[in-house]
């Protein structure tokens, strides 16, 4: 594949634009991601911050979505993306990528339904919106459904529709009769009308937030890994701890003029966010295992074969060794 190739065929790059420019002598770090969320503030907090600028680095920010943000990093085009769920499912695949830092193992979705439905159990004849077949939404969804005694596939069916901006439609001309939702626009949906029949987070452990790459691109530079997950950390930390210039960042790069919609947001997000930016061995082979069984995958795996958390662990001993605070 030719450099770029995917990124310039298939998809209109989205460069956010950051506060800080480029430090001269700076290297690059190209990081996709799918839509604006936790992870992704957290980069821009720490390159406003200037913890990119620290460790010798400049972000990049790219607008791809997630199964081109795979074949782009394995392409060797892009550094690291933002859709932890997916690299998870690439990896039971045997795909050659690893999730190097997790941000949230409980996702922030709502189970959002049409205005006359008021229980998961009405579903039973409808269609729900996912975003793929094997994605994080339609495992959650799965969960849900499940958990009320209905069987996904037989009792309701899981339909691939794309992102938020194709679903919500589909929900206002009643062509599902639900989907998951953010946290954002799940409370835009329930301004219009709508019905929160389930908080996704008391259903699944799953990851919602994180940043993932290539194993080869971890294997040829560790030391540049240690010093991305460095600022990244930084940046994490201090958008859950200033609530002020975290707020500022979202409204900012989401466009948002709705102060307390904002706030609703922040409140919600940070209450899921892992500070450390990992999560423990059990929940995460809790999550290889349902996504072995989602993917049909006939295969044992470990948290070592999905995950490669020793920066991310590192990171958190030398910044609390040293003291740092955000």
């Amino acid at each position: 594949m030719k450099p770029m190739t995917t990124i310039r065929i298939i998809y209109a790059v989205v460069l956010l634009s950051l506060a800080a420019a480029p430090a001269r002598g700076a290297e690059n770090v190209r990081v996709a991601y799918p839509s604006l969320n936790t992870s992704v503030y957290c980069l821009i907090v720490a390159q406003k911050e200037g913890y990119f600028r620290e460790e010798g680095l400049a972000l990049e920010l790219l607008n791809i979505r997630g199964e081109i943000a795979i074949r782009s990093a394995l392409a060797g085009e892009i550094d690291y993306f933002t859709n932890a769920g997916s690299a998870l499912a690439a990896a039971v695949r045997n795909v050659p990528v690893k999730i190097v830092t997790v941000f949230q193992d409980k996702p922030g979705w709502d189970l959002i339904a049409l205005p006359g439905i008021k229980s998961v159990q009405q579903l039973r004849g409808g269609t729900i919106g996912v975003m793929s077949p094997e994605g994080s939404l339609a495992v959650v969804a799965r969960q849900i459904l499940r958990q009320h005694g209905l069987e996904p596939g037989k009792d309701v069916n899981l339909v691939t529709m794309g992102g938020d901006s194709v679903r919500l439609p589909a929900l206002q001309a009643k062509a599902i009769q639900a989907t998951l939702f953010n946290t954002g626009m799940s409370l835009q949906a329930q301004k219009e009308g709508f019905t929160k029949l389930a908080a996704a987070a008391d259903y699944a452990s799953i990851i919602e937030g994180g940043l993932a790459a290539a194993t080869d691109k971890i294997k040829q530079n560790p030391d540049k890994v240690y010093r991305f997950v460095r600022a990244a950390v930084k940046g994490l930390q201090s958008f859950v701890s200033n609530r002020e210039a975290a707020l500022k960042t979202m409204m900012e790069q989401s466009r948002m003029t709705d102060r307390a919609l904002a706030n609703a947001i922040y409140d919600i997000q940070t209450k899921l966010t892992l500070r450390t930016g990992f999560s423990d061995d059990k929940t995460l082979q809790a999550m290889i295992n349902d996504m072995i069984k989602t993917t049909k995958v006939q295969r044992e795996m470990k948290v070592s074969d999905v995950f490669d958390l020793s920066f991310v662990k590192k990171v958190n001993d030398d910044l609390n060794a040293a003291g740092w605070r955000p």
